[in-house]
């Protein structure tokens, strides 16, 4: 009878403690990162940041601002979870710049002109056709990791961890 008591107890604790590691799952270690970016004084939408971290064998990450200058960062490692980043310190860029018009391109998404239509025109143009370069809006100084004076440093303290970057020169 006590060999079964025995059996039982140990059953039920290794059965606890299998769900308990099934159920625990490591924190991973990155920290949610957010901000806003404004420059002369007006959120910035359509902003690309990247984080560098400053150390060789750390992660970096990225995000886009919305309509309000907003952003939140999702590490390189999105796939396994990454949003955010790793506690440590990061220098930032971030970059602008003009939105391209692809005039048949937009005839094509408005139903205007046929996919037919749309290949014709992109073969007259041919496969060598100049390109335009988008004009960078933002200045120079912050698009550049060796030139950018935006520095972060990320905390397990979530509180401290909201970064708001004015673009003014």
């Amino acid at each position: 009878m006590k060999s079964s008591k025995l059996t039982l107890a140990v059953v039920a604790t290794l059965a606890i403690a299998t769900l308990c590691m099934a159920g625990c799952k490591k924190d991973p270690g990155y920290r949610k990162v957010t901000g806003t970016v404004t420059m002369d004084g007006q959120p910035l939408e359509g902003a690309m940041l990247m984080f560098y971290p400053q150390v060789s064998d750390g992660e970096g990450g990225g995000g886009k601002t919305d309509a309000q200058g907003k952003y939140e960062v999702t590490s390189s490692r999105a796939q396994e979870g990454g949003t955010g980043l790793l506690p440590g310190d990061y220098k930032v860029t971030v970059i602008k710049t003009e939105e391209i018009v692809d005039e048949d391109q937009q005839a094509f998404d408005k139903g205007e002109i046929t996919y037919d239509e749309l290949q014709e025109r992109k073969a007259k143009k041919g496969a060598y056709a100049k390109s335009e370069r988008p004009k960078q809006l933002t200045p120079a100084k912050f698009a550049s990791m060796t030139n950018t004076p935006l520095t972060i440093t990320v905390t397990n303290d979530p509180a401290q961890n909201v970064f708001d970057f004015n673009l003014d020169e």
